[in-house]
């Protein structure tokens, strides 16, 4: 395995479910980045190493960062967000004073205690 592949082993995984979720075939998904069916399988077979410009297209294509493609996952949270404006905002948060952040954060916690209540008064 030379080092490219080493350092974006989980992109395999990541790019057939960005794929798979959105309903594309391993050629639609081709035409969408400009190369070929085959070239698509052996990005998602581990068997090629996309080049760099070609993971900025795909982070493009599925609205994803490319943090969220080629981390590992060590860091599972930060994995797990697929959107690059909420990023954004976790980083700019980040900035804020901590006084400024605890507000965010219960402001945080009240909309997902709300939003759990409501889906148990639906169930």
């Amino acid at each position: 395995m030379n080092n490219n592949k080493a350092i974006i082993s989980g992109l395999p995984d990541k790019l057939k479910k960005l794929r798979q979720g959105r309903g594309l075939s391993q050629g639609q998904l081709g035409n969408k980045l400009g190369v070929n069916v085959q070239l698509i399988s052996k990005y998602e077979r581990g068997v090629v190493c996309p080049p760099t410009n070609m993971v900025v297209k795909i982070a493009s294509e599925f609205d994803v960062s490319l943090d969220y493609l080629l981390r590992d996952e060590a860091n599972v949270a930060i994995n797990k967000i697929k959107s690059r404006e909420l990023l954004k905002h976790i980083e700019e948060i980040e900035q804020l004073p901590e006084e400024d952040q605890q507000v965010l954060t219960s402001l945080l916690d009240a909309f997902i205690k709300k939003y759990k209540f409501e889906q148990l008064a639906r169930a």
